[in-house]
């Protein structure tokens, strides 16, 4: 993974609900954004990459700035738009030719003429020439450049793109533009390619990748073992899980030093999962904030549904998970579903342990409370908790120690000859019952894979291995060798007239 290319931004500015989050999918050509009917769906700023004719943008989807929607949060979600309108190198106004012109749109246009900006209107929901006539009124918010289009169908999508290329300056980013993109990439992107990205056609992707995971490296074809050091180079993904409201956005600005996620005491402030970069002491990593998990009974809305299977996407695409608990609670049972949920995955794990401002000072009750967390989270026993605080900046660079030595662990590789000493030792202290007269014979350990560790363990009938013994060995692997942090897998295999060891 090379250094970050910089691109020009883009920002979808408009009113709630004219299809701001239909149009970013559209040009990035995925669906990171949570699109639906209810106005006010979308509260963050989520970035997204656009390729067109070569030349590559960051579009911004913000939310509606407006009363319009019924989201109880819709004033800071206005400054939250407000604020990638501002830091924005060129402005897409998207308005609503079914509803026509607003006072909304006003609002919106009197903020925009303040400001030194290109900017360009985009009028949604013209589906063909015949609705062209009744969006003929949106000239009158006095800019230049009009576009009609269809983000649902793509409809006019290519003319919007080479208007918004022929607005951009673009030697103020020269490794966004075709020259460069030919060095680094080899050839010039193929203009039937970037068709279909920005008119939403089905690109090739890996097998079993889905093209909204949230994690570049996810898209890219990777053994399940990983036999070198090549993913030293690239960045760490680690994504924040947990039920809402226990402060996963106020560490994601915490570690980002801005205020990137939007933060209220309403539970499920988050929706659409935050994507951000950063550095610490020379490491870089990917941030993933998602929506809180609910329990499937609780999902009112489409919204939340769609909320946390992108959650879920974001935890299977990751490398390190962090559980975030609220001090000031304690572990409440769906903390444990959510961990129930952390192990489907098998990830790297740090709990972090959010609002510890709260709990009594001192290096006893630290550990007397990081001792009750294992003992309440037994399933992640061996993984590290640490205490932090986003409002007062505490614990976060040992979080973020914790999070590198668990992806140390997850990528960790064993020698398979220490792997056989430490396992026939342990089988010869402690062999395993006879069951029903049959002998449970061992002839060979080996580590299989790596993101988590995968071990096999070949047998003369796996079927008569108890539970128990198999805690035993899996438990041995786990004290002698280094793999705290990180799940691990052990896989039985049958292998039938071999002679056994002992």
């Amino acid at each position: 993974m090379g250094r970050e290319v910089k691109r020009p931004q883009v920002a979808l500015i408009g009113r709630p609900n004219v299809g701001k989050s239909t149009l970013f999918n559209r040009l990035t050509g995925s669906r990171q954004a949570i699109t639906d009917e209810l106005p006010g769906v979308t509260r963050d700023r989520l970035y997204g990459v656009c390729e067109w004719d070569g030349y590559e943008l960051t579009v911004i989807d913000c939310g509606g700035i407006g009363p319009e929607s019924e989201d109880p949060l819709w004033e800071p979600v206005a400054d939250n738009a407000r604020q990638a309108m501002k830091a924005a190198d060129l402005v897409l106004l998207i308005t609503d030719q079914r509803t026509g012109m607003t006072l909304s749109d006003d609002a919106v246009v009197r903020e925009l003429r303040r400001l030194d900006t290109p900017v360009i209107v985009a009028v949604n929901k013209v589906d063909d020439e015949v609705h062209e006539a009744d969006a003929w009124q949106f000239f009158g918010l006095g800019f230049k450049d009009v576009v009609f289009i269809s983000a649902l169908s793509g409809r006019m999508i290519g003319d919007l793109l080479d208007l918004i290329v022929s607005r951009l300056d673009w030697e103020k980013w020269p490794e966004a533009t075709p020259a460069w993109a030919a060095q680094r990439y080899g050839d010039a992107p193929d203009e039937s390619e970037a068709a279909a990205a920005a008119t939403g056609a089905d690109a090739p992707l890996p097998e079993g990748i889905d093209e909204d995971y949230p994690f570049a490296w996810a898209r890219e074809s990777r053994p399940r073992f990983i036999p070198d050091e090549s993913w030293k180079e690239e960045a760490i993904q680690l994504v924040f899980v947990g039920r809402q409201n226990v402060g996963k956005s106020s560490l994601t600005n915490a570690l980002l030093r801005e205020s990137r996620a939007l933060v209220s005491e309403l539970a499920g402030t988050t929706r659409d999962p935050i994507w951000a970069a950063f550095e610490h002491q020379g490491q870089r990593y990917e941030v993933l904030d998602t929506a809180g998990i609910k329990r499937i009974s609780r999902l009112k809305e489409d919204v939340d549904y769609y909320s946390l299977i992108r959650a879920e996407k974001g935890l299977r695409t990751s490398e390190v998970a962090l559980l975030t608990l609220d001090a000031g609670e304690g572990i409440m049972e769906q903390d444990k579903r959510v961990a129930a949920k952390i192990a489907e995955f098998a990830r790297a794990v740090v709990i972090a342990v959010n609002k510890a401002d709260l709990l009594l000072e001192g290096e006893a009750a630290r550990r007397a409370y990081e001792d009750y967390v294992r003992g309440e989270l037994r399933r992640l026993s061996w993984a590290e908790v640490v205490l932090t605080s986003a409002t007062e900046a505490r614990g976060l660079p040992a979080l973020l120690r914790a999070v590198n030595a668990a992806r140390e662990s997850f990528h960790r590789r064993i020698d398979n000859e220490a792997l056989q000493l430490v396992l026939e030792e342990a089988i010869a202290l402690s062999p395993p019952p006879v069951v029903k007269n049959r002998e449970l014979r061992f002839f060979d350990f080996r580590q299989i894979g790596n993101c988590p560790p995968t071990f096999l363990i070949e047998v003369n009938e796996k079927k008569i291995m108890r539970q128990a013994y198999k805690r035993y060995l899996y438990n041995t692997i786990r004290k002698h060798f280094e793999l705290a942090g990180t799940h691990i897998e052990v896989v039985y295999y049958t292998r039938m007239k071999k002679r056994g060891r002992q």
